[in-house]
């Protein structure tokens, strides 16, 4: 990343003062103009009507605690007229809550996921406001389409090379409506390559942590995921060569870690995820080549590591659990600490520590070996706990192996070939 020049923004002695997204988006676009540098975001809270839009090249850092990125409150509407997949306008029944510069999120009953749309308002003519990306879909009055100023607190689109690092992101959940995860979070990147995110603390946002999708070489570490209502880290949709290091995902609503489809090659290594609605970590729709190891994964309402239900193309093969310390996970559903569901293949379980709890006075498993699976190895690892069974084998005899592995899995961004992010156009 280039070092170039360096812009401060603060409420006062900066380079530019005040106390919303305008001044910091300023001071991003200047950088980015001059071909690249470093923005520092000074002490203070600011108020953010719309994301902290990420350019190529620039490098954003804050105060630790003492600079806070706050959501502001959300508003709604309802629209005045349809709208048209394509088109870049928006038009509005209660044009008179929002105003040039806001951001805002579409969406109605049969929109979903990548189908709703996320813009910012470009301008106003009566009750059309134009929006700076277009409509995902078509949206209509008779679906309910309702028009709401969330968005990402922080967000990258088709970018490389860009970094945030040592501020606060709040989410203000109690007074915003709740974005997905596919086109938002307190952090959202899609087709943003090569992009760092280092320890930021991201809370209370209605939605995931951090969401990226699509996305080449992210790094996320010494990162603080809490109090989200939804996924605290979400890599998704193709994404290929994460590195998630040294994160804390803690007490969110569902999982503390998502794969969602088709990532790979990732390292996902001394995170601690506890406290977390759903699973500690979820893997699945064809997720693969991953190197989970050396993280705390203790305290989930479901299993500490999951492998969801898929067929023979979709489920989470290939993938090693090396060296992790796994407790007192499920304690609402869910049967054992690690848990193999679908016809997942070539899973690796060597040298973790399994603490299996109880509920309802019964003993959790060390590892569930769902009746599809097939060329689990579980091997060295250490299973801690009276009358315990370290692994309940629902598939054949033959499936799981208690040898250690006569050849190592090639897993993690090291391993991955030339080819392997080819599904994100050739890169």
């Amino acid at each position: 990343m280039l070092l170039g020049v360096i812009i401060t923004v603060g409420l006062a002695n900066a380079d530019i003062v005040g106390s919303s997204n305008r001044e910091i988006q300023a001071a991003v676009d200047r950088v980015a103009a001059l071909g690249g540098g470093e923005v520092r975001i000074l002490s203070g809270t600011f108020d953010m009507e719309d994301s902290l839009h990420l350019r190529s090249n620039v490098r954003i850092t804050g105060q630790g605690r003492q600079t806070v990125l706050r959501k502001l409150p959300s508003i709604s509407s309802k629209l005045s007229a349809d709208l048209g997949y394509g088109h870049f306008d928006v038009s509005l029944a209660e044009p008179d809550k929002f105003h040039v510069g806001m951001g805002i999120h579409i969406h109605d009953d049969r929109s979903c996921g990548f189908y709703d749309t996320v813009a910012t308002l470009t301008w106003r003519d009566g009750d059309r406001f134009g929006i700076s990306r277009m409509l995902n879909h078509d949206y209509g009055r008779h679906a309910n389409c309702l028009v709401t100023s969330i968005f990402s607190v922080i967000s990258g689109y088709h970018l490389e090379n860009a970094a945030v690092e040592n501020l606060v992101i709040d989410g203000n959940k109690a007074e915003n409506a709740h974005l997905n995860g596919c086109r938002g979070g307190g952090v959202f990147l899609l087709q943003a390559h090569n992009v760092q995110l280092r320890s930021l603390r991201v809370r209370d946002y209605n939605g995931d942590g951090i969401s990226f999708q699509q996305c080449l070489n992210t790094r996320v570490e010494d990162c603080v995921l809490e109090g989200m209502t939804g996924l605290g880290l979400h890599p998704g949709s193709g994404s290929v060569g994460t590195v998630m290091r040294g994160n804390i995902c803690r007490n969110n609503g569902s999982d503390g870690i998502f794969y969602c489809l088709r990532v790979s090659f990732s390292l996902c290594e001394r995170n601690t995820i506890e406290n977390n609605g759903g699973f500690g970590i979820s893997i699945g729709g064809r997720d693969t080549d991953h190197w989970v190891r050396s993280n705390t994964i203790r305290g989930n309402a479901k299993a500490g590591v999951f492998f969801r239900d898929g067929d023979a193309a979709m489920a989470a093969s290939r993938n090693l659990l090396d060296g992790n310390t796994i407790e007192n996970n499920c304690r609402k559903e869910g049967t054992a600490e690690i848990e193999i569901q679908g016809a997942t293949r070539d899973v690796h379980i060597l040298g973790n520590t399994l603490c299996p709890g109880t509920r309802d006075g019964k003993p959790m498993a060390g590892v569930l070996v769902g009746a599809k699976a097939d060329r689990i190895v579980v091997s060295g690892n250490k299973v801690e706990g009276a009358d315990v069974a370290a692994v309940d084998n629902k598939a054949a005899a033959s499936a799981v192996s208690t040898a250690a592995p006569a050849k190592p899995l090639a897993v993690g961004p090291d391993n991955a070939p030339p080819y392997a992010a080819v599904h994100l156009g050739g890169r």
